[in-house]
């Protein structure tokens, strides 16, 4: 029972993977924020049964959770602008990235210090995302640079994300943090929608029905992760290394189902990036 928190963190890991092949699938359906808005309002749906505590919650612990939903939001916004363009392996690779945006947030924003392992960690996951980078694609449209840094910018928002869930698991509960997460990011996509004046069709949730299985696939992670932080024996670098498992589903789900091309090469980079990550945590 010690170390359950390895398997829960694992299991966030593998659904997350799981996911981005289902965004891919969905985009080529309905627009990002329709996307977006009804996949927070069905996981909000999905946590409601579980959030009776959520309001016992100080004012104060619900601004911080609002914040922490406005970061995600923004990163996903940047997530399915690049996904939309780039191939699910490749884009699973680029994901990695948020490693090295990890390790310098702990030591420029939590003082940790940078240690040769990490340093030589940190050289190791950006060369194999230069290498992944230099192999064409093989399709019509070129990635660009804008569609890289649109890639990016959501791997380091996602790990302000991740160095915020270990703060704020230490004054609330899972299902606390989940309701409250999900109603801000429903209500942010909302407004994103007003603003654009994008109209909604619930017979969207019907004939795109990768909507529903990523929100149901989303609350499960989540959950996990969550009970995962709130273990007091859980570490947010080992919990960052056994996240990356989810990049075997991705480029998997490339290969298998998308149809990709070089993803022998691909799990090349990846082992490469793997490598860094390793170093840069154990050695």
């Amino acid at each position: 029972m010690e170390k359950l928190w390895i398997l829960y963190v694992l299991i966030f890991g593998l659904l997350k993977g799981s996911r981005e092949g289902m965004k891919k699938a969905a985009l080529k359906k309905s627009s990002s924020t329709v996307i977006l808005f009804f996949y927070t309002l069905i996981g909000l749906i999905l946590a409601l049964p579980f959030s009776g505590d959520a309001f016992l919650l100080s004012p104060l612990q619900i601004f911080y959770v609002f914040l922490k939903a406005a970061v995600v939001c923004t990163a996903w916004l940047f997530a399915m602008a690049a996904l939309k363009e780039m191939s699910v392996s490749l884009y699973g690779i680029m994901d990695l990235s948020r490693m090295v945006f990890s390790t310098l947030l702990g030591v420029f924003a939590l003082g940790e210090r940078m240690t040769p392992p990490k340093a030589i960690g940190m050289g190791l996951v950006l060369l194999g995302l230069i290498l992944v980078n230099l192999k064409k694609e093989g399709s019509k449209k070129p990635l660009t640079f804008p569609i890289l840094l649109a890639a990016l910018i959501n791997c380091f928002l996602n790990a302000v994300s991740g160095t915020m869930d270990k703060v704020l698991m230490k004054d609330m509960t899972s299902t606390q943090l989940q309701f409250w997460f999900m109603f801000f990011m429903t209500l942010i996509y909302g407004i994103v929608l007003l603003i654009q004046r994008e109209k909604l069709h619930w017979r969207t949730l019907k004939t795109n029905y990768w909507i529903p299985l990523m929100s149901l696939s989303l609350v499960l992670g989540d959950r996990f992760l969550f009970e995962a932080n709130a273990m007091p024996q859980s570490e947010v670098t080992v919990m960052t290394v056994i996240k990356q498992s989810s990049v075997v589903i991705t480029v998997l789900t490339g290969w298998l189902v998308f149809k990709e091309k070089n993803i022998l090469y691909k799990f090349f980079c990846t082992a490469i990036v793997l490598s860094g990550i390793f170093v840069a945590v154990f050695v």
